[in-house]
């Protein structure tokens, strides 16, 4: 049987493994004792407001992981956990996307924490054409990169294949619906052969060399980001991403697509 106070316990630890902290360094960090802090991971010692207020300041948390101290410990979080269409959120999303996507040039889009995408601009929708808008369910940018219709767009997969693992890896260990993609990307041998692309000259940046809309090659990397002081566990991991263009002739490029000329429009 768990001891009381055990699920806080097995937060803070994970918490402290993942900045390669000892009990010592926690410790020391939080104001306490190393005995303090052993019992606290074993669930033998409850923790107080103040030590929470303490080790998430000092260990510099995310919300999301200050939410969940303090839901462990059973304290109310000073913290929302906002659904996604609550309307502080979607105020949230309307002003990311007409502040910001509306203003970049090139695709850009916010994906929540498991890379569903929730709002996207105009040259974001061409660069995803037949991806977007046409699903049953919300369109998620990892299942789109990992379609056989997108990756037939990819003209050097086998170098940004890694990059675009590494990130699903990272997503993955946290989440049971992405680590189950990751399962299904090994599956069907879509990671197969990554180690065998290490190289010892690596760019500063590898780019994702794509067909473009008008079938020119699109050397493009990305932009990521979030809102600064944001106090919403939910808002917190949405990610914006805008994604970058290489050179100019991607960039002359994508700018057409996104500027039709206006007889077009008229037709349409």
């Amino acid at each position: 049987m768990n001891a009381p106070g055990s699920a806080f316990g097995t937060s803070l630890k994970s918490i402290r493994s993942d900045r390669g902290m000892s009990q010592a360094d926690l410790a020391g960090r939080s104001g306490s004792t190393l005995r303090h802090a052993a019992f606290l991971e074993t669930g033998r010692a409850q923790p107080s407001r103040y030590m929470i207020q303490r080790i998430e300041r000092e260990l510099g948390l995310p919300v999301t992981r200050s939410h969940v101290l303090y839901d462990t410990a059973g304290f109310a979080s000073p913290y929302k956990c906002r659904a996604e269409d609550s309307a502080d959120v979607q105020e949230a999303l309307n002003l990311i996307e007409n502040r910001l996507l509306a203003n970049w040039p090139f695709p850009a889009f916010v994906l929540d924490k498991r890379w569903t995408i929730l709002r996207h601009n105009l040259p974001g929708k061409l660069f995803l054409a037949g991806f977007i808008g046409e699903q049953n369910e919300p369109p998620n940018m990892f299942r789109i990169f990992l379609s056989p219709e997108f990756r037939e767009r990819i003209l050097n997969w086998k170098e940004s294949a890694p990059i675009f693992a590494a990130r699903l890896y990272r997503e993955a260990a946290d989440d049971p619906e992405l680590a189950d993609l990751l399962d299904q990307a090994h599956a069907s041998g879509l990671l197969d052969g990554l180690d065998e692309t290490f190289r010892e000259d690596v760019p500063v940046f590898v780019p994702v060399e794509v067909l473009g809309p008008d079938g020119n090659r699109l050397r493009l990397t990305s932009m990521l980001g979030q809102l600064a002081s944001v106090q919403d566990a939910v808002v917190e991991g949405m990610t914006i991403e805008l994604m970058v263009p290489m050179d100019t002739a991607p960039e002359n490029c994508l700018h057409a697509a996104a500027n039709p000329p206006r007889d077009l429009d008229a037709a349409e």
